[in-house]
C-alpha cells in the first residue's frame, strides 16, 4: 500500500503521521523536537529516528513523499539542509516547509486563506494567490500576544506587582502559584527562568478553568487574547491584500480550549471583515502533506 508521510516539527516534540493514497491516517508516532535554531544535530537526528521507524514499518518502497513541516526552518539554508540529508538516506522524495506553512496547507490545500495559529506561541500564516507569507511569530521577546505563554505571562506579571506592594493574591493567582509549587520571590523567579516556554505555557489551562468558574479576571485575560488574535488576523488579512470572502482557520489550544477567546476572538473580526469564514475544526498539520502531494 502506497502512503505520504507527514511531519509536524516543533520545540517541544515532532508527530508524525501516515496517510493511505485516500489520505486517510494509517500511522502515527511522536518523537522528539525538531527546530533547527535550537540544535540543528539533535534536530536531524530526531527526524531521521522518526522517519526510520515508520519507513520500517509500512515498507520504504511503497513512501510517495514525506514532507516536514519544521519551526524555524525557515532560517539560513535548513530548509535545504535537511531536505538533502533526508532525502539521501531514504531515497524518498522530501519537501521541508515552515511548519506554519505545513498547517496551512493541511487547512486550505492550495486554496487562499489566514491560519490563525495560537499555542505556546502565536502567529498568523497567509496563503494567497499560490503564495505564503508570516505575520507576527516574532517569538516571546518581540510579541505572541494572545499565546498561551503571553497569557499565563500576564498572569505572572499581576503576581510580582502585587507581591512588591503586598497585596493579597487573587484565586486565579494563588492557584497558578500553587501549580508551580512556591509563592517567594525566589520560587517564582526560579519558575520563570529556568523553565521552557512550553512549561510555562503549558499553566494556560488553568485560566481557563477560572474562567469558567466566572473569575472575572480569567475571563478579561482570555477576552484580550482573543482581541489581540483578530487584530493579528485583521493586519494579516490587509497585508495579503484581501478583499472579499476570505477563510480563516484556527489553530491551536488557546482557541480549541477557550470558549471565552474565541468568542472575544469573532466579536472584534467581524468588526473589520464583512465576509469571512471560519475552520473552527483543529486539523493536524501533518495533513498538509496531502495537499503538497497533489500540488507535484
Amino acid at each position: 500500500m502506497n502512503y505520504l508521510i507527514g511531519i509536524d516539527a516543533g520545540g517541544t516534540k515532532s508527530e508524525l503521521t501516515a496517510y493511505d493514497m485516500s489520505y486517510k491516517p494509517i500511522y502515527s508516532k511522536t518523537g522528539g523536537f525538531g527546530n533547527p535554531a535550537v540544535n540543528l544535530d539533535k534536530t536531524i537526528n530526531n527526524s531521521i529516528s522518526l522517519i526510520g521507524e515508520c519507513l520500517l514499518d509500512l515498507g520504504r518502497e511503497h513512501c510517495n513523499l514525506i514532507a516536514i513541516g519544521m519551526a524555524a526552518v525557515e532560517t539560513g539554508n535548513y530548509a535545504q539542509l535537511i531536505r538533502n540529508y533526508v532525502k539521501r538516506t531514504f531515497e524518498v522524495e522530501t519537501v521541508v516547509i515552515n511548519d506554519a506553512e505545513m498547517a496551512c496547507k493541511a487547512y486550505f490545500g492550495n486554496s487562499d486563506g489566514i491560519l490563525a495559529i495560537a499555542g505556546t506561541g502565536s502567529s498568523c500564516f497567509v496563503q494567497k494567490s499560490g503564495k505564503g507569507q508570516m505575520v507576527g511569530g516574532w517569538s516571546h521577546i518581540l510579541g505572541d500576544e494572545g499565546s498561551g505563554y503571553h497569557t499565563v505571562i500576564e498572569v505572572f506579571r499581576n503576581i510580582v506587582c502585587m507581591y512588591d506592594k503586598c497585596l493579597p493574591f487573587d484565586r486565579l493567582s494563588s492557584a497558578i502559584l500553587e501549580k508551580i509549587g512556591g509563592s517567594s520571590r525566589s520560587e517564582i523567579m526560579d519558575f520563570i527562568y529556568s523553565n521552557e516556554k512550553s512549561e510555562i505555557a503549558s499553566l494556560f489551562p488553568v485560566i481557563v478553568e477560572h474562567s469558567m468558574k466566572g473569575d472575572t479576571y480569567a475571563v478579561s485575560l482570555l477576552e484580550n487574547a482573543g482581541k489581540y488574535l483578530a487584530d493579528l488576523t485583521f493586519t494579516a488579512y490587509r497585508k495579503a491584500g484581501f478583499n472579499g470572502l476570505v477563510t480563516i482557520g484556527l489553530k491551536g489550544g488557546v482557541f480549541h480550549n477557550s470558549c471565552c477567546t474565541v468568542s472575544s476572538y469573532l466579536n472584534e473580526i467581524q468588526k473589520n471583515i464583512q465576509n469571512y469564514e471560519i475552520i473552527a475544526e483543529d486539523i493536524p498539520a501533518t495533513k498538509g502533506v496531502c495537499s503538497i502531494y497533489n500540488s507535484l
